[in-house]
């Protein structure tokens, strides 16, 4: 694992090329859900986590434009180890973006006075998290299986994954409905209930995607 922490700080050294792009991009995504969710801050919980689902072709597309793949062959770097690195990565990545979610709903609700439930702010942030976990581990495997140029497709995805949501809360009394449901059922043993569930989930979910990855990638031919 000490080579693929390598790895990943690696690619967090490379994703700095495009940082400033996918800071604007997720600032506009984060304003327009919070815009289009009555600027609530409780918005913030459950749309910020979503956000590295866009990232996750960057990668790729640098390995093809710089050719890695064919580098990391002739390297002595194991197709393992950039498979767990990238991983790791994403993995990072997402809890960072889980705990920026729950910091800036919190600083928004002071700002602008709007009422913010911490149990209910927690428990929708690890609900998306897994959400954002379900939507990686499912292309991950798929770049590292086929490349970028062959699997463009998968960038719709996310965008279907996140825009379904903010859709549905559009239709008349929808919104209302989940507004009189969640306090009832966010009881302290429900709550902890769920979120055990729901990290059980996402730690499953990312070691199967990166067994997956690494047999794939073990048969990819460059």
């Amino acid at each position: 694992m000490t080579n693929a922490a390598r790895f990943a700080r690696l690619e967090l050294a490379s994703a700095r090329v495009n940082a400033r792009q996918m800071i604007i991009l997720a600032v506009l995504i984060a304003m327009m859900s919070w815009i289009s969710g009555n600027q609530e801050p409780l918005a913030f919980a459950a749309v910020v986590p979503l956000l590295p689902v866009f990232f996750v072709t960057y990668p790729f597309l640098a390995d093809e434009r710089g050719r890695h793949d064919l580098l990391y062959a002739t390297l002595p770097i194991r197709r393992r180890t950039v498979v767990w690195g990238r991983h790791l990565y994403f993995l990072v990545m997402e809890l960072a973006a889980l705990v920026g979610a729950l910091a800036i709903a919190g600083a928004f609700a002071v700002t602008t006075g709007r009422p913010l439930e911490p149990g209910l702010a927690v428990l929708l942030a690890v609900a998306a998290t897994t959400v954002a976990s379900l939507v990686l581990t499912v292309q991950l495997p798929v770049l590292f299986a086929v490349g970028f140029t062959k699997s463009r497709w998968i960038v719709v995805l996310p965008l279907i994954i996140c825009l379904t949501p903010m859709v549905l809360t559009q239709i008349p009394g929808v919104g209302v409905r989940l507004a009189d449901l969640w306090p009832g059922a966010l009881t302290p043993s429900w709550s902890l209930t769920v979120g055990a569930g729901l990290t059980a989930a996402i730690i499953a979910l990312w070691t199967t995607s990166a067994l997956i990855s690494i047999r794939l990638y073990a048969k990819r031919q460059f």
